[in-house]
């Protein structure tokens, strides 16, 4: 064999060893591909609760599907297994600037049927808004197990899932609370964070609210240095109101200066609608986050407080 034959069988060697590479990478890239569009290309999907998902677990002893509702709607008919929680109770009632106190939230889920194994699906019929709200106390609670109804009540409804009157009863467990400050910010935390580089505080208000043309306190305005991305824009414009693609929200929050680099810190004007924001920010892999639960109902309320309109 001549060193021209020799260099020959290499070089074809190395050519099929190339081809198998760039057939490796390609079917990578494609298992990739169909892997985030079964999960809508979010970082962390389980958060989300699809409706034939859940439809495949209307029997699950080991989950509790939450209905924050207005309870009339409730009653004329619901999720089969739903109960009802109203998102007034997941505040402090000596308080409701604050979160419901631990002790009582642990009776309420307890009474609920939801223990500390439970999973958890909340749906409304407002894109999430309350279901949100419940997975963020959950979550500050140390309750990992909890998710949002993808759609909620609108998009079950649409698809002419099945639906009930009949409430049940579940039998009351044992529901542990462990508080994670982590999750929450104070006033005081938030004073300190102000003119930090490295923290954005995301008003989730109306521009409205945020310019200080609706006032819903003593004052009207924001936080100063806040950047206002309204709640809503988190989700599809029709009458469903199901989250928005990963791609379309990452442009949209990174846009604004929220990249995941940074702490956020979520505000509203009880909590609610930044627990929104929150959530959809944790859906996308952001894991410094925290909901500022006092919001513009005690900012804005305290004249020893800047503010900025």
């Amino acid at each position: 064999m001549t060193e021209r034959d020799g260099l020959t069988k290499i070089d074809m060697g190395v050519s099929r060893v190339y081809r198998v590479l760039v057939i490796a990478v390609l079917g990578l890239c494609l298992a990739t591909a169909v892997a985030q569009a079964q999960t809508g290309g979010y970082a962390r999907p389980e958060l989300l609760a699809e409706t034939e998902w859940l439809a495949q677990r209307l029997t699950d002893p080991q989950v509790r599907i939450v209905d924050l509702r207005a309870e009339d709607a409730y009653r004329r008919g619901h999720i089969p297994g739903a109960v009802h929680l109203s998102p007034h109770q997941l505040k402090d009632p000596d308080n409701e600037v604050y979160v419901i106190a631990p002790d009582r939230f642990a009776r309420l889920m307890g009474d609920l049927g939801i223990g500390n194994d439970t999973t958890v699906v909340g749906y409304d019929d407002q894109g999430g808004l309350f279901a949100a709200r419940l997975w963020w106390v959950l979550e500050y609670y140390g309750h990992a197990q909890a998710k949002v109804l993808n759609g909620g009540w609108n998009k079950w409804v649409q698809e002419k899932r099945p639906v009930t009157a009949a409430v049940p009863h579940p039998q009351p467990v044992a529901f542990a609370v462990k508080p994670d400050p982590t999750k929450l910010s104070l006033v005081d935390d938030l004073l300190t964070h102000l003119k930090r580089p490295d923290v954005v505080i995301l008003d989730a208000r109306s521009p409205g609210e945020y310019s200080g043309f609706d006032v819903r306190a003593r004052r009207g305005g924001h936080i100063p240095g806040a950047v206002n991305l309204e709640w809503v824009r988190n989700l599809t414009t029709d009458a469903v109101k199901t989250f928005r693609p990963a791609a379309e929200l990452r442009k949209m929050y990174e846009g604004a200066g929220i990249t995941t680099d940074k702490e956020i810190i979520t505000y509203c004007q009880t909590g609610v609608r930044a627990a929104h924001a929150l959530f959809t920010l944790r859906l996308l892999g952001y894991d410094r986050v925290r909901n500022y639960d006092g919001s513009w109902q005690e900012w804005g309320n305290r004249p020893d407080l800047p503010i900025a309109r």
